[in-house]
């Protein structure tokens, strides 16, 4: 339900959930769901309670992080957001694709709104920080290992890499750096699978 962004029905459901057995994915539901609504600190209280069900398990916490910081970043407490899986990609004993993963789709985000705003310059650095990010996972199947991501928050893996690139590429031509952009196409087809590199040479023809 709060794939679909209907937070009033999600929040009830996760209620009820936890209202009938307590556990950590009811309270990451209940979190979820307030911070669809906007309810940020009523959503703090319930990511407290899920880490009482994570038994000291430093993976589960580790998962619990990052749930929390992107649930922070669809409230749109983006410099939290942010600010929360740098300092998580920073400690030791993480699992670090993870970490890049929410990094990369965030900076995506972030990207998309600084090119709706026309700041062309900030949406290359997001972009950029995603392309960046995405070297850690661009050929592993995120899509299957990852799959939690896409269960709470629907997200597109299979397609992110891709993205990142493609976005970072259009940025750059709408910054004015064409030499850059060619640069950016030219690299992401030498590392794009054979399959996608004729629709990859129809978008940047149409693009330039």
């Amino acid at each position: 339900m709060a794939r679909k962004c209907n937070w009033d029905k999600a929040l009830q459901d996760a209620i009820r959930s936890v209202s009938i057995q307590p556990s950590l994915a009811g309270h990451i539901s209940k979190a979820i769901a307030f911070c669809g609504k906007r309810q940020v600190v009523a959503a703090r209280m319930s990511f407290d309670l899920a880490s009482i069900f994570t038994n000291g398990d430093l993976m589960t916490d580790h998962f619990l992080f990052l749930i929390k910081a992107i649930a922070l970043f669809n409230a749109n407490e983006h410099q939290e957001a942010m600010s929360r899986i740098g300092e998580l990609a920073a400690c030791p004993n993480i699992n670090p694709v993870a970490c890049r993963i929410v990094e990369a789709y965030l900076r995506v985000q972030l990207g998309n709104i600084a090119l709706d705003g026309v700041r062309y310059n900030e949406a290359v650095k997001h972009f950029t920080s995603a392309v960046n990010a995405s070297t850690f996972f661009y050929k592993l199947p995120i899509h299957s290992t990852y799959d939690e991501f896409i269960a709470l928050f629907g997200w597109d893996l299979k397609s992110l890499w891709l993205t990142a690139n493609q976005q970072q590429c259009y940025a750059l031509f709408r910054a004015g750096s064409s030499g850059a952009a060619i640069e950016s196409y030219q690299s992401v087809m030498d590392k794009a699978d054979e399959d996608v590199k004729a629709d990859l040479r129809a978008w940047f023809t149409a693009l330039t």
